[in-house]
């Protein structure tokens, strides 16, 4: 009766999950996928599974007083147990499974528990559009070195239960896919995990996902992800990829990835859970709406961290450590004449939460808005003087949380004068090391804000707090250096910035010389940003400097794609 009440909660919560992610995907003037038609067909039958296990709670009861030896298993499951390489097919639905050699095929809706090792294996559904299929992992493994160990070609929704303490393996043997390849075709099972249904992971066991040719888990629809699983993957391009949207509700993800970690062309929401991203391209990417409201998110590794249309931070706890921008709010096309255009619908917007960003290219970058509400956000770098630890293209505007950065200050913006809560800057003569102490104290000793922890070298530093206070006098102490400052209106500054916009390309790809030779045409700069201070029309970028994307700091991979 337990296990029945928990199938029918993850129903419910998969249902809401569902409607959330056609809401946001459809409010999207981008996109024209059609995807009001595939998300309510998807969350209607969703509805209508939580409507059938609410009504076979009372046939659970008789399984229990069965005293089946095994507790896990209902009757009305079909068993498929691999030993000693022979496929064991039994119970209510068998008719439904076919053996072709290594290939076990299933044609049927109703749930399948797997258990064994099958080596050089494959799991394929091709079931009805109709009819939902659920595998349960019950201490399952299986590899393939030719194709998609587990391919769902036709289905309703497409379930992967882990049951509860179980250790599952599945791992893709390709080579990886070259870039240019061919095969990369959409009808290639490119995936360990592979469906064109929508598809929904659950449970409460473990399983390690190994993506040899490309992706980890690549689910051609929706893809949602909750209750207490743990999964750890590894994949030569991306670790999860929900086509139409993916969503992590809950559990446990470990990442190591050749491109993005978690990767959509529609939005990525994170609703709760814990994960630990390793990326060589983006930690996090969504063509449209990046949203987190909750759990920990740590982008240990990645070029670009966290990248969306738009991304959204609501609580949580997040930790982004980049080669290149750490938040990117992009879109649009890279090849423009005017580096400071606003791309429509761009923005990135913290209304809580604990954010921390170290990033090697820009902090906080958006070719539109940005917005802090509240929340505790510290920006760690860049040390770069090409890059700024706060860069935007329309408005700046914070009105609450505590926002505080250290990093160059050629570049930086401070946010807009319009925002509602003071700011103070301090610019330094000299570049600080990097873990310099800096204590803010007002008139009577009291610390608002003190800090050490700075990974990079920085020449500027910025605080944002409430505590902050119109005509109060804070002394800000960096090392063994101390200044003071009254508060007058908005912005209290103390120095001066040095030289205005120093040389080099932004990471959204200043204009230098275009490819047949003539100089590229500069935009009007966003408010909070330094004047140009570059001569003979370069605008500060080194003579003969290509004007596509700028290297935006180490890595040189450029700007938002």
């Amino acid at each position: 009766m337990k296990k029945q009440d928990s199938t029918t909660n993850m129903y419910r919560r998969t249902f809401k999950g569902a409607a959330s992610v056609l809401t946001l995907a459809c409010a999207a003037a981008m996109l024209s996928t059609g995807c009001g038609k595939n998300q309510t067909e998807t969350a209607a039958a969703v509805e209508t599974e939580a409507a059938k296990a609410e009504d076979s709670k009372a046939g659970d009861s008789k399984e229990e007083e069965t005293g089946d030896e095994n507790a896990n298993v209902s009757k009305d499951e079909t068993l498929i147990t691999v030993e000693s390489g022979e496929i064991k097919v039994s119970g209510a639905n068998s008719k439904a499974v076919s053996i072709s050699g290594s290939t076990v095929t299933i044609t049927d809706a109703g749930t399948y528990r797997l258990s064994g090792e099958l080596e050089e294996g494959q799991i394929s559904v091709e079931a009805g559009d109709k009819d939902d299929v659920r595998l349960v992992f019950d201490n399952f493994s299986i590899t393939n070195s030719e194709t998609a160990p587990v391919s769902v070609v036709t289905s309703g929704n497409f379930f992967i239960e882990l049951s509860e303490g179980s250790e599952n393996l599945v791992e893709d043997k390709r080579e990886a896919v070259a870039q240019n390849d061919s095969d990369t075709s959409s009808d290639v099972p490119d995936a360990a995990i592979y469906s064109k249904s929508d598809l929904y992971i659950t449970g409460s066991g473990s399983i390690t996902v190994k993506g040899g040719y490309c992706d980890g888990i690549h689910g051609k629809d929706a893809l949602v992800i909750s209750e207490d699983v743990k999964l750890d993957i590894t994949a030569s391009e991306h670790g999860i990829n929900g086509k139409d949207s993916l969503e992590i509700q809950d559990g446990s993800i470990t990442i190591t990835s050749g491109e993005d970690g978690l990767h959509s062309k529609g939005d990525v929401i994170i609703s709760d859970g814990t994960m630990e991203i390793h990326a060589e391209d983006d930690g996090i990417h969504a063509e449209t709406a990046l949203i987190i409201d909750g759990g920990t998110v740590d982008v240990a590794e990645s070029y670009e961290g966290l990248e969306g249309l738009s991304v959204t931070i609501n609580g949580g706890t997040v930790s982004v450590r980049a080669s290149d921008d750490g938040v990117n709010s992009a879109g649009g096309s890279d090849e423009t004449d005017d580096i400071f255009a606003v791309t429509e619908g761009a923005a990135i917007t913290i209304n809580g939460g604990n954010v921390y960003v170290a990033a090697a290219g820009d902090g906080l970058d958006s070719n539109g808005n940005v917005v802090v509400n509240g929340g505790e956000i510290y920006i760690d770098g860049p040390e770069i003087g090409a890059n700024a630890s706060l860069d935007y293209n329309g408005t700046g505007t914070i009105t609450g949380g505590t926002f505080a950065l250290t990093g160059a200050s050629g570049m930086l913006q401070s946010f807009s004068e319009d925002s509602t809560q003071i700011q103070l800057v301090v610019y330094y003569t000299e570049q600080q090391a990097a873990g310099t102490r800096i204590t803010v104290t007002d008139s009577e000793g009291n610390v608002i804000y003190e800090n050490a922890e700075s990974t990079q070298a920085f020449e500027a530093f910025l605080l944002s707090s409430p505590e902050l206070k119109q005509g109060e006098t804070y002394t800000v102490k960096t090392g063994d250096q101390e200044e003071t400052v009254t508060v007058d209106g908005n912005i209290a500054t103390i120095g001066e910035r040095a030289g205005g916009m120093m040389g080099g390309f932004r990471g959204r790809g200043m204009r230098g010389q275009q490819e047949n030779g003539e100089q590229g045409e500069m935009g009007t700069p966003p408010e909070g940003m330094p004047e140009m201070n570059g001569t003979d029309g370069q605008n500060g970028a080194p003579e003969g400097m290509q004007g596509r994307r700028g290297p935006g700091g180490p890595g040189g991979k450029g700007g938002p794609r």
